[in-house]
């Protein structure tokens, strides 16, 4: 399983010295939209980790963490009988889906819900039958996506990340994904494949107040005053000769 992580800088200051700066970081699993990598969805159970603030940056003055999900399931169902025949693809949530830390509230991305599903596909509306066998029509495709799911954590405990180790973000859920075939009349014999998986990913924003190590406003001003009467000075020297 794939786990990235990626760490920027950006640093903002309005007068001299620097006043405030951002650093971010981030870390996902899986491969967005593909149902591959983490393929076992019933249950969801990843684990990724944020680096705590280093403190020989400055003060940090807040976190800002998003959450980001999606769920996705490929496969393919196949008539087999001797009678025109239909497929329903439906994926069910048995338990949350959720992102959970010590360090903030848990984040849902969508509630438990075994009677609605959350995502669904069908070869043809109800009481149709459109895979005949024997034609290109017997085999049915389906590729069904959540989408991006994305939220803000809150009540975010800005001491956790003070205290030197790495803040875990665990992503659950228990996503079971349901084939249904029918025939029209008869009996029915179907082969249906399918894999189901998630992608997650943690992106984290520290605002924090750097230790000052840049040169005084009064300074800067001095140096640029003394720039000024340096190349005023070298002009009236040309202009002398």
């Amino acid at each position: 399983m794939n786990k990235r992580i990626i760490a920027a800088a950006i640093i903002a200051a309005t007068t001299m010295p620097i006043k405030a700066a951002i650093i971010t970081q981030e870390v996902s699993f899986g491969e967005q939209g593909s149902p591959f990598d983490v393929a076992e969805v019933s249950p969801l159970s990843e684990s990724v980790f944020i680096d705590a603030f280093d403190q020989t940056l400055g003060t940090l003055n807040a976190v800002n963490i998003t959450v980001y999900g999606q769920i996705d399931s490929e496969g393919r169902s196949v008539n087999g009988s001797s009678e025109a025949g239909r497929t329903d693809v439906d994926i069910f949530l048995a338990s949350n889906w959720q992102v959970s830390s010590s360090v903030a509230d848990t984040f849902v991305f969508e509630q438990a819900n075994f009677v609605n599903p959350l995502v669904s596909a069908q070869s043809s509306p109800e009481g149709t039958f459109t895979m005949i066998p024997g034609e290109d029509s017997a085999e049915f495709e389906f590729d069904v996506t959540t989408g991006e799911r994305s939220g803000m954590l809150a009540n975010v405990d800005l001491s956790a990340f003070l205290a030197g180790t790495p803040i875990e973000f665990l992503f659950s859920t228990d996503a079971r994904t349901n084939v249904f075939n029918q025939v029209d009349g008869g009996t029915g014999s179907f082969t249906n494949e399918f894999s189901t998986g998630s992608w997650g990913k943690v992106f984290v924003e520290f605002d924090y107040a750097p230790t000052a190590t840049s040169v005084s406003e009064p300074a800067a001003f001095s140096l640029f005053g003394a720039g000024l009467l340096f190349l005023l000075s070298n002009r009236r020297k040309v202009i002398k000769k």
